[in-house]
Parts: C-alpha cells; sequence; structure tokens
C-alpha cells in the first residue's frame, strides 16, 4: 500500500447537487455589543467604550445597507448571522436581510457575551432568547448557529438540537461539512471553510490592505476547484462584519472579488442553510 492509496481512504469525499467542482457561500455578521465591538483605540478588554461600540453601530445604520445592495447587484444570497438583541432593537433591518432572500443565522445574544462564560441555563437562555427575537423580526426562525468568537462549550450542541437548530458553524477541524450525532438527533457541522478570508483577520486587525483578504478567498476558491476537478469537490467561503466590510474602503475590493470569483464555472454559489440541508440529505459522515 502506497502513501497515496492511504491519503485515497483518508481524505473525505462528497459530491455537490449537480457534480459542481467546488461549493462557495459568503457568511455576514451583524452584530450588537454590550461594552465593545472588536476595534478599540484605548481602555481594557471588556471596558466599556463607547467608541468602540459606536464602531459597531456602523453595521446595522450604514454598511448593511451597502452589503444588501452589493449582494443584489451581484445576484448572490449570502448567510447573516445576527445578534439577538440587533434583532429586538432593529426589526426592520432583519426583516430587510430576509425579505432580500438571505439566510438568519442564530449568532449569540450580544457578541461580546461568550457562551463559554455562562451557566448551563444562562447558555440554554441565550440561544432560545436569540432565536426568538430573530423570528419575531422577520417571521422566520433560524436553522443554523454560529456563536460569538465560537466559544461554545459541551453543552451548545445538545442545546442546539433541543431549540430545533440544524446545523452549526462553531468548528474548525476539516474543510467539509458533516453530520454528527448529538443524543438523539444530529447536526450538520459546517466547519471554518473562511479562516483565509475573514475582513476582521485579514483587514481591521492587523491594518491590511482589503486586498489581503481578496487574495485568501481567490487562492481558497481556486484550490477548492482544482481539487474538485481531481475528484475531491470542496467549499470555499468567506466572513464579512457588517459594520467592517460595509464601509467605502473595503466595498471596492469585495466587489472585484465576487466578480471574478463568479467567472469560475462549476462552482456551486450556496447559502449556509442550503448547504447544511444538502449535508444532512446526503449523511455525509467522518
Amino acid at each position: 500500500m502506497t502513501w497515496r492509496d492511504t491519503l485515497s481512504r483518508s481524505r473525505r469525499t462528497v459530491r455537490w447537487p449537480q457534480g459542481q467542482y467546488a461549493a462557495a457561500t459568503i457568511g455576514v455578521a451583524l452584530e450588537a455589543f454590550e461594552n465593545q465591538s472588536q476595534l478599540r483605540l484605548a481602555g481594557r478588554p471588556g471596558q466599556r467604550d463607547s467608541f468602540s461600540l459606536s464602531y459597531g453601530e456602523y453595521g446595522v445604520r450604514v454598511g448593511v445597507w451597502r452589503l444588501l445592495e452589493l449582494f443584489d447587484d451581484l445576484a448572490v444570497k449570502a448567510s447573516f448571522s445576527v445578534s439577538g438583541r440587533l434583532a429586538r432593537d432593529w426589526p426592520d433591518v432583519v426583516k430587510a436581510v430576509a425579505d432580500a432572500g438571505h439566510d438568519l443565522v442564530g449568532h449569540g445574544w450580544v457578541n461580546d457575551v461568550f457562551l463559554n462564560e455562562a451557566d448551563a441555563g444562562a447558555e440554554r437562555d441565550i440561544i432560545v432568547r436569540t432565536l426568538d427575537a430573530i423570528e419575531k423580526a422577520a417571521g422566520t426562525r433560524p436553522t443554523g448557529w454560529a456563536s460569538p468568537a465560537n466559544s461554545s462549550t459541551e453543552r451548545t450542541k445538545q442545546i442546539m438540537v433541543d431549540s430545533g437548530l440544524t446545523w452549526s458553524g462553531d468548528d474548525a477541524s476539516d474543510d467539509l461539512p458533516y453530520v454528527e450525532p448529538v443524543g438523539d438527533g444530529r447536526l450538520a457541522v459546517l466547519p471554518k471553510a473562511n479562516l483565509s478570508a475573514n475582513d476582521l483577520i485579514h483587514w481591521i486587525l492587523p491594518t491590511n490592505s482589503p486586498r489581503v483578504f481578496a487574495e485568501g478567498f481567490a487562492d481558497t476558491l481556486a484550490v477548492a476547484w482544482a481539487e474538485g476537478e481531481a475528484g475531491r469537490p470542496q467549499w470555499a467561503d468567506m466572513v464579512l462584519h457588517c459594520h467592517m466590510a460595509g464601509r467605502p474602503a473595503f466595498l471596492p475590493t469585495l466587489r472585484r472579488c465576487l466578480l471574478e470569483a463568479r467567472r469560475h464555472e462549476l462552482v456551486w454559489w450556496t447559502t449556509k442553510d442550503t448547504l447544511a440541508a444538502w449535508t444532512l440529505k446526503n449523511g455525509f459522515a467522518r
């Protein structure tokens, strides 16, 4: 037996609905905060910071509309991870996102309160209260969940199943989605296929040019496509934050990135709800 025989047995193979070489998705965070957003210019982590909060508020006031217009121009759909408090306080915005045909994903009550700092009762309350607020705002209940900062616990997946959720985004152990048994139920797990294209990680925190983000997504999609052509279809994803990617300095790069990516043939442009449903339907196992 050669190392290539071992590789063939070890690497999973999935298939996409029409034999596409790659799947591609867009994740968008529409977030509220308690004490501070991801950007602060002074003070300590966790300290209330009015300027940092105002930076985060840009997303619901301005950034979300630029992104919705761009997605409409390019005829793409995205998956919006929404904070429960934002849905409570800005229901018309959340409904507009849903009315435009995008997924709504549960994303915690606020983005700077983490599940792994809550006890079991508080964790369950955060998840249920968030889903209730989004459903009340948009008239549709999320089927997926991505914890703030991926801060899930050993309890989270069971709470998801108990709450009627069908997929989780709190994983970074794979390139491809898979089905995980949870108690008497199951979840589709959609790993972080977006670590190479995240506006927070590649633009804001390191103060890079937005081009670094675009290069990361282009390279990921190129490798996914090539591996798919060779018989192992893959998945490429990106993460945008309304209060970051919705700013004028980033938007032109994002437009060029998506236009270039859309030129690829045999790419399944989908949403995470649909990707998760396909994963469950086909029982992709690990």
